[in-house]
């Protein structure tokens, strides 16, 4: 992939940015394999949620923006709402888990 500086065209950019949202889509995957994971450790579903935990990684998330010269009231936004749709996934995965154990 091309870095930006390096792209001639409007298609070069398009392909680039393709390629990156694929990436994205893949890395969301391998997290919800971890998140997956996760419940092996939660011993009931009221654990799931976890809040102390979302309320430590907001703020890291939106740190993590500003170091990299994004928005980080966006991007804070953008993971509060991805974590809530995992902890939803999650919990339907735990509870089919328990179902069929």
């Amino acid at each position: 992939m091309k870095k930006p500086e390096d792209c001639l065209n409007l298609l070069d950019i398009r392909e680039a940015i393709d390629q990156v949202d694929y990436d994205i889509v893949v890395a969301l995957g391998r997290r919800m394999d971890y998140v997956k994971a996760a419940s092996r450790f939660k011993p009931d579903e009221a654990s799931i949620p976890a809040p102390e935990r979302v309320a430590a990684m907001l703020p890291a998330r939106a740190r993590w923006a500003k170091e990299h010269g994004l928005d980080s009231t966006f991007i804070e936004a953008l993971f509060s709402e991805m974590i809530h749709w995992y902890i939803t996934e999650q919990t339907q995965y735990w509870l089919r888990n328990r179902e069929t154990s």
